[in-house]
């Protein structure tokens, strides 16, 4: 590491020595020119170059620890750390017109966003649920609720939640604003700012960004075709204290894999083990194609590790903006807390529209309608890409969620690959926007769920073109 030694030392400065050291090798460290993993000289060489005491050196290895930038190995020396200094780019800066599409590309076959049809939204059922509140309630319906959640609504979810394996009780419920939201209130009630947090690598960047937004450093951990290489995770466990992980145990966002049960149980040994918590989001655990309903890392949890964050808005509508968690005993009032000072209450009208809604309608029902119509552009999907994209690409097959992940053929960068895809009238997302670096230019992400079966197959055949051209190029 001869790069260390070109750190610059001024013995007549106010800071001390071995900050000026300790800086220096941070500032290599965060500019890339040492890489993570770099094994730092042993004290008495640093001692000897900066002509210093060894104690000195000592010190300064001892700061850069504290800070994680460095950790120690009994018995071999000290390393830098794997732990990510670089923020996850936002979805803006990848230009995958997630939130607006711009005029010109408003006909175009957009593989980007994983909301359904408006077609499939209840409209009918929902208008009769509103009638029936504002009729029974009058005024009343806009009075602020509890600020956990109207009562009767957190009932019924019980109800709901035991057909997942999930037994719960009112008092364990929080109703939130969108699971966004829900992430964002564990964030500000149990992360400060320099705490360590552990995601999926690659992952779902609105929760990332509620992370780095409490100043928290991010630690992605690999995933492996059924969930999270638990040997990357002990191994990191074991150098650090996240206060929490990240997780989505089915149809995992970006990729699609879900977790075996036997990684399941192991993920729950583990946040015991290491006293940390999980948090565990469900968006699409409704969207399953097979016969076998997902059960919930949260159904296993008898150890009250799990933070459970469900989504409305995937299965009935996005702009009810409604979600719930389940929270575990230790930490559910510092939640209701955040709660309460981010808007006090989730609107009362939309939590008793929908509790009114459930009473009559049920949950399944729906649930059922939606998979079918999915299932159909799934199994299209699939079709197509194994017609037009694989070989030379490869795919992950779910069996569920609204999405495919692509891995390009080795040498086709897929920002070139959706320029070029966006020439043809087609969006689809960088897998970049979901990497917790930026290098990771190897993947690409469709989504199908508001295409036409038609607008599926012409919109991979057109791709297909892409990559095949790339390829011979």
């Amino acid at each position: 590491m001869q790069e260390i030694f070109d750190i610059s030392v001024d013995k007549s400065s106010a800071l001390p020595l071995y900050r000026q050291i300790a800086d220096g090798i941070a500032a290599l460290a965060q500019s890339g020119i040492l890489p993570a993993e770099s094994k730092l000289p042993p004290i008495r060489t640093m001692a000897a170059h900066f002509d210093v005491n060894m104690v000195t050196i000592v010190n300064a290895y001892k700061y850069l620890e504290q800070k994680q930038i460095v950790y120690s190995r009994v018995g071999s020396g000290t390393y830098l750390s794997p732990l990510p200094m670089t923020q996850l780019p936002t979805p803006l800066q990848q230009q995958n017109f997630l939130f607006s599409t711009p005029p010109a590309l408003e006909h175009a076959i957009n593989f980007t966003t994983s909301s359904l049809p408006n077609t499939l939204f209840p409209v009918k059922s929902f208008q009769t649920a509103f009638e029936t509140v504002l009729e029974r309630e009058q005024g009343g319906a806009f009075e602020y609720t509890d600020s956990m959640g109207y009562l009767p609504l957190r009932e019924a979810l019980c109800r709901y939640l035991t057909s997942f394996g999930i037994q719960t009780e009112a008092g364990q419920i929080q109703i939130i604003s969108g699971a966004q939201q829900g992430v964002d209130i564990i964030s500000r009630a149990l992360l400060g700012y320099g705490d360590t947090v552990f995601v999926e690598n690659p992952t779902f960047y609105g929760a990332t960004g509620a992370f780095l937004s409490r100043g928290a450093k991010v630690l992605g951990i690999p995933l492996s075709p059924d969930g999270m290489n638990l040997t990357a995770l002990e191994n990191n466990l074991k150098l650090y204290h996240p206060k929490f992980i990240y997780i989505m145990a089915y149809f995992q966002t970006p990729t699609g894999i879900s977790y075996s049960l036997e990684k399941k149980r192991r993920l729950l040994d583990l946040a015991e083990q290491y006293d940390t918590y999980i948090i565990e989001e469900d968006d699409f655990y409704d969207f399953y194609y097979g016969t076998e309903q997902p059960l919930p890392l949260k159904a296993l949890d008898y150890k009250n590790r799990v933070v459970y964050i469900k989504s409305f808005s995937k299965i009935l509508m996005p702009g009810l903006r409604m979600g719930m968690m389940v929270l575990p005993k230790k930490i559910r009032r510092a939640v209701q807390e955040a709660k309460y000072t981010t808007d006090i209450s989730t609107s009362g009208f939309i939590q008793k529209s929908l509790e009114e809604y459930l009473h009559v309608n049920g949950w399944e029902t729906h649930g059922k309608r939606v998979r079918q119509f999915i299932r159909g552009k799934y199994h299209k999907a699939v079709t197509m890409a194994q017609k037009y994209l694989c070989p030379p690409a490869s795919c992950i097959y779910p069996s569920g969620g609204v999405s495919l992940w692509i891995a390009l053929p080795q040498g086709i960068d897929c920002t070139l690959l959706c320029n070029q895809a966006l020439a043809k009238n087609v969006l689809i997302s960088p897998g970049n926007q979901f990497a917790l670096h930026t290098d990771d230019t190897a993947h690409i992400r469709l989504c199908f769920a508001s295409l036409s079966e038609d607008q599926i197959e012409v919109g991979i055949k057109r791709l297909g073109e892409c990559l095949h051209k790339l390829c011979n190029t």
